[in-house]
């Protein structure tokens, strides 16, 4: 199944300008402090009942640039909202008139932002009985904060593609690691702090401001070095460096 990728996202940001492409509105799809403040819109919905949903669409079109236009919340809800007023066709001239000024750099800045626009739009679906509830996905039940309680359901995280959690082989090597440095941990802590080798996966997030999965697939090897870091720095790690114990196998030796 197709979904939108990193170099979709960093053209798009690049084009926008960083402002949203309602006419006259002077809203920042990303704050300075780099707060995502607006949201990655399908002109045509990506689900069935959204607004101007297209079935004949394809899913590489449905997810691609050209479908795609970068809108603050507010501007955002009211399109979706009054799609008599605002059809397929309004949204694809105001796209159209909002990035003619832009460039297609791709600026470091550029790659931070398309990755945080990816975070923001990474979806949750739940399967139930009475369909599925998306969070941050236009079409879908809107929610911000989603609290489930289901008996012998799925529930099912996707990474976008281009992100580390869409590699298969990425995925498992970083777990891995990350069992790796719980093993390591769980030999020698005390009985005051048993378990806390957990708190790996909170030292992963304030590390990455956020879920390392859904990180640009390019950031892979900074969170393998900051894993293998970890791992050196155990009790177990530091005694085996001193003996020219290799305390892990590396990327290329995983299978």
């Amino acid at each position: 199944m197709a979904t939108i990728t990193s170099a979709t996202v960093k053209r798009l940001f690049a084009r926008c300008q960083n402002r949203c492409a309602f006419p006259s509105c002077e809203a920042p799809i990303i704050e300075d402090s780099d707060t995502v403040t607006g949201d990655i819109c399908h002109i045509k919905a990506a689900s069935l009942g959204g607004p101007r949903y297209d079935a004949g669409q394809t899913d590489e079109a449905r997810h691609g640039a050209a479908n795609l236009i970068l809108l603050c919340t507010r501007h955002h809800r009211i399109v979706d909202a009054d799609i008599d007023k605002y059809t397929t066709s309004v949204l694809i001239e105001m796209k159209r008139k909002h990035e003619e000024g832009g460039v297609v750099e791709i600026t470091p800045r550029t790659a931070r932002a398309a990755e945080s626009l990816l975070s923001r739009y990474a979806e949750v679906t739940v399967y139930s009985n009475t369909g599925q509830i998306a969070v941050n996905s236009p079409g879908a039940v809107q929610a911000n904060t989603l609290t489930l309680k289901v008996s012998k359901q799925r529930v099912i995280f996707t990474a976008p593609s281009g992100s580390v959690g869409s590699d298969q082989a990425k995925t498992s090597y970083i777990a891995y690691l990350i069992g790796r440095y719980q093993e390591f941990q769980k030999g020698h802590t005390s009985k005051t702090d048993r378990f806390k080798y957990i708190a790996i996966h909170a030292a992963l997030k304030r590390e990455f401001k956020g879920e390392w999965k859904l990180l640009s697939v390019d950031r892979f090897g900074e969170v393998v070095k900051f894993l293998h870091r970890r791992i050196d720095n155990t009790l177990v790690g530091r005694k085996n460096k001193s003996k020219g114990i290799v305390s892990f196998h590396l990327f290329s030796e995983h299978s």
